[in-house]
């Protein structure tokens, strides 16, 4: 018996091959405007932690689907540019450090934050924002419902 559908023309393929597309003209664009003064990824991080105060390294890890390693050389390479610090909670029985941005962190994250929103600014063109917000509303759950059924770790 023949397949009718195909891989390259299923959901789950259009979904990766979309993501990596978005993905690549995001960090494209964004690299244009910031001049290298900090990575897409650094960028997300300062973000995730403006958003989420008290987010810690294995928190942040699960909220951005990246593995600890590569969240911690994140970290890593942020402080070293003295964008952000981290806070050590004292008086706990359990030790959770979090990040917060510094002044100079914040002036990036300010200095960049209108310039993120690029892509989105392209894909208003061709969409409505009811189009846009549906959308994103519709990946949230669908990955909401993926996220519920497995209870492996994700790994980029």
């Amino acid at each position: 018996m023949e397949r009718t559908v195909r891989f390259v023309n299923s959901l789950t393929f259009q979904l990766e091959i979309t993501a990596k597309i978005f993905n690549a003209l995001t960090e494209s664009y964004f690299n244009q405007e910031v001049k290298n003064r900090i990575t897409l990824d650094e960028y997300i991080v300062l973000d995730t932690i403006i958003c989420y105060p008290h987010i810690d390294k294995s928190t942040l890890a699960k909220t951005l689907v990246k593995d600890k390693n590569s969240v911690e050389k994140i970290l890593s390479k942020l402080q070293k540019k003295k964008l952000i610090k981290e806070i050590k909670n004292n008086g706990m029985e359990i030790q959770v450090n979090h990040f917060e941005l510094t002044k100079d962190g914040n002036r990036v994250y300010q200095d960049i934050a209108p310039k993120n929103d690029k892509m989105v600014g392209i894909l208003a063109k061709f969409l409505t924002e009811a189009e846009l917000v549906s959308f994103t509303k519709t990946l949230l759950k669908v990955r909401n419902i993926l996220i519920s059924l497995s209870d492996a770790e994700y790994k980029r």
